[in-house]
């Protein structure tokens, strides 16, 4: 409705007067209500309340953005606008920052200048400007956050100190902000949100700072790999602490150098000038897997010269510097179909990438066997322009087939195919004729001979004609009997494989890439099982029965029977069978991944974190209660564990143990270092090798020790076995931390007499422990002493460590 634009003083006659009349009251009427509520919803807002920073020396790098501004709140609105922090006064001038240096920060009274519109405000001095805050701080959380720094396996973090007392109202220099709160540490936690690995990720720790700090590094993390990081400010209000603010953080790692190694090349065919191999898909840990370069390299037995990568490149860079090695392609993996089985044709004359393939004759003209041409391969990883590259030399074991190349043998139609099955019935009659009369002629002298030993003189049947196998009293084996042949060895296996389960071939799906460890009898892999409509990750034990030797064939049939009498139990790996191929035998176990030593060791808080682990007492001692019924059930079955250390025992996902009984693995590692045993084993079995259910007990209290130094290392400082055997011989015992109190400590003691017959069993050991359970806190005690945050753990063997 439109009031007003019809001319009133246009009339015709009284009655259109009236009701002209009539219409600008109505008019008039409707103007005075849609004013009222107009005004009525026009409710005065609060005024945003910024606050006074502090006064700080002039910066000449902002005189050349500066706007006018004759009030705080004009400037800071301009600021806030553009998204900076801090709003700068100078008088009438106005600049806008985004950080502060702490050095130069002045006195308070030097900025004495009144702002022009509001004499109560200040507005910088002579030499110095006013800072206000563009933003209220309302909690003390803390604020711009950001990383400063990121290496592979670490990120920088920093942050701005909390000053509650320097903030003042803009309203006026004596309005002090409200203070409820006060900061008393700052908690940093850090959460994997992507990465490129494939292995098991593990909980990060958390590190608590103090409320001063405003940077920290976060180590131990893995390349490439994209973290949620959060600063978590907490407050100590009425004797208890709680949140008070967080501020969080997208952070990555930079790519690392690729890891695992790449399988090498197989060769398929090979010509005069060309070589055709086939490339196994490629993985990478830690980071993405951008290129492949194909590496030729020729190498001279006679003359062996070291693989330098500053000299490797294109062929025409081997030739002008005279190496016998090259780049010939460089192929992309940008594409994930890119990564996959590639059949790939060295010297075939094409460019790929940067290099070119040439043929490969024409790399040496005094080359002629071309058998000793081995193709390498090198991985480049790169993510937010930075390259990592790893370079693999091949063996001669290229030229031969592997364990990959292994698969039951097929027959394609044609006459070829009829001709090797010809063949091959030919020679496998033939050796089935000659076996049997083999057999039936050396069966034939034997049972002559007994008859000619029969008429010639008296047999006593019951004289014993096996070598005897001497026993101890408590009916364990001193030593193992070495099987006479191979033949004989496999006789006894196949005599010992019965009652075990036996899993089909067919159900089992290897992982041969993925070697795990490296075990008394051969590699270590980890597979699937599928049996009965269910899938189990599994750990398997790969054996070659041809290749081990007598000591090692006697030790797997004594761990057979040992298995044979187990049962499952709890706290002991699941053994779930075994299976077998035409050259390969499996043993088939629970998969764990996390050793106990490699637990205590990541369970570490560095000062000045209040305590020494992430572990709780009640938990380290629940371990040694559950190891020891663990060896206390092995007992009860006549089995020995001749191994146990804290790298034979793992720690499932719900903190459960997990005994192994085939020992250690011995983890495949850069050093390649054998793991020393030694530490671990009673002085009997360090002279004699004398195994007793009383040596097992000495080796259960080097791993009780081992849970309270935190994967402390028995002996440290002890160099070899014979200086080791000279010291416990002498009363030198791990020796008793801080933090354990003597209640615990004389526990281990009781299991370390030298003489086995005055040492505890494991069922005063299982009473002794859970007696410490009920006050775990007087067993031992994980925090800090408060005259010491510096307290250190015992010492160990970082080479040790490393082998986990």
């Amino acid at each position: 409705m439109q009031c007003g634009h019809r001319p009133i003083a246009s009339f015709h006659g009284p009655k259109q007067h009236v009701a002209d009349v009539y219409l600008v009251a109505i008019c008039l009427l409707f103007s005075f209500i849609c004013v009222s509520v107009q005004e009525s919803q026009n409710i005065p807002e609060e005024e945003p309340v910024y606050y006074y920073v502090g006064c700080y020396t002039a910066r000449t790098d902002l005189l050349k953005e500066s706007v006018y501004a004759k009030t705080p709140q004009t400037c800071i609105e301009i600021c806030e606008h553009q998204g900076h922090r801090y709003a700068v006064l100078a008088a009438e001038k106005c600049f806008c920052a985004n950080r502060l240096e702490p050095h130069e920060k002045q006195d308070d009274q030097l900025c004495h200048t009144r702002c022009l519109a509001n004499k109560a405000q200040y507005c910088g001095g002579v030499g110095v400007h006013s800072y206000y805050s563009t933003t209220l701080l309302r909690q003390p959380a803390p604020h711009h956050l950001r990383m400063v720094n990121s290496t592979e396996n670490s990120i920088s973090l920093a942050w701005d100190a909390y000053e509650p007392n320097k903030l003042l109202l803009a309203g006026g220099a004596e309005a002090l902000a409200p203070q409820t709160q006060q900061v008393s540490n700052i908690l940093i936690k850090c959460q994997v949100v992507q990465t490129y690995s494939t292995l098991p990720a593990f909980l990060q720790p958390e590190f608590i700072v103090q409320s001063t700090e405003t940077r920290f590094e976060l180590t131990d993390l893995h390349p490439a790999t994209l973290y949620n990081i959060s600063v978590r400010a907490i407050c100590a209000q009425q004797q208890e602490e709680s949140e008070c603010g967080h501020a969080t953080l997208m952070a990555s790692t930079e790519v690392g150098l690729p890891s695992p190694a790449p399988a090498q090349p197989k060769i398929l065919s090979r010509t005069k000038n060309s070589m055709t191999v086939e490339l196994a898909p490629v993985h990478n840990d830690n980071g993405p897997v951008s290129k492949l370069l194909i590496v030729v390299e020729f190498v001279d037995d006679s003359l062996s010269q070291p693989f330098d990568e500053q000299l490797l490149g294109g062929w025409q860079d081997a030739q002008q510097n005279g190496v016998p090695y090259y780049i010939a392609a460089e192929l992309s993996y940008d594409r994930p179909e890119d990564n996959r089985t590639r059949h790939f044709v060295v010297g075939d004359g094409k460019r790929y990438g940067r290099y070119r393939n040439v043929p490969l004759e024409q790399l040496s003209e005094e080359q002629d066997q071309l058998s000793h041409v081995h193709i390498s391969l090198g991985v480049v990883s790169t993510l937010r322009n930075i390259t990592k590259t790893l370079y693999t030399r091949s063996s001669h074991a290229q030229h031969a087939s592997s364990l990959d190349d292994f698969s039951y043998a097929t027959f394609d139609k044609g006459q070829s195919s009829v001709v090797a099955l010809a063949v091959t019935c030919v020679i496998f009659g033939s050796c089935l004729l000659l076996s049997l009369i083999t057999y039936f002629y050396l069966r034939y002298k034997t049972c002559h001979a007994r008859g000619l030993i029969g008429r010639g003189r008296n047999a006593h049947e019951m004289t014993q004609q096996t070598p005897i196998i001497e026993r101890e009293n408590n009916g364990y084996l001193v030593e193992d009997e070495q099987p006479a042949s191979l033949e004989s060895f496999k006789q006894q296996l196949h005599s010992t494989l019965e009652g075990l389960e036996r899993l089909p071939r067919n159900g089992l799906r290897l992982n041969a890439n993925d070697v795990i460890g490296e075990g008394r009898y051969g590699e270590i892999i980890t597979g699937r099982l599928n049996v009965a409509e269910s899938v189990k990750e599994c750990a398997l034990h790969v054996l070659s029965l041809n290749d081990l030797s007598g000591s090692r064939q006697a030790q797997l049939l004594r761990e057979l029977r040992q298995l044979r009498q187990m049962r499952h139990h709890e706290l002991l790996l699941d053994f779930y069978g075994i299976s077998a191929s035409a050259d390969w035998f499996y043993l088939v176990f629970e998969l764990q991944r996390v050793s106990l030593k490699r637990r205590l060791i990541e369970s570490r808080q560095a000062a000045p974190a209040p305590r020494l682990t992430v572990l709780t007492e009640q938990l380290v001692l629940q371990w040694m209660y559950e190891l020891s019924s663990a060896m206390s059930y092995l007992g009860s079955c006549q089995v020995l564990h001749r191994q146990l250390s804290s790298y034979s025992v793992y720690v499932s996902a719900d903190s459960k143990l997990k005994v192994c009984l085939l020992g250690p693995l011995h983890y495949v590692n850069s050093n390649s270092q054998a793991l020393d045993l030694g530490r671990w084993l009673p002085p009997e079995v360090l002279r004699h090798q004398h195994f007793t259910t009383k040596s097992v007990v000495w080796s259960f209290a080097c791993v009780a020790w081992e849970c309270c130094a935190l994967g402390g290392t028995p002996y440290a400082n002890v160099a070899s076995s014979q200086q080791l055997l000279e010291a416990i011989r002498s009363g030198v015992r791990p020796a008793q931390p801080a933090y354990v109190y003597g209640d615990l400590y004389q526990l281990l003691l009781n299991c370390w007499q030298l003489e086995p017959s005055e040492r505890i069993g494991f069922e005063d050991v299982a009473f002794g422990v859970r007696q410490l359970m009920t006050s775990p806190r007087h067993a031992l005690c994980f925090d800090r002493s408060a005259s010491d945050t510096m307290e250190t753990l015992p010492l160990y063997l970082p080479i040790l460590e490393i082998s986990n």
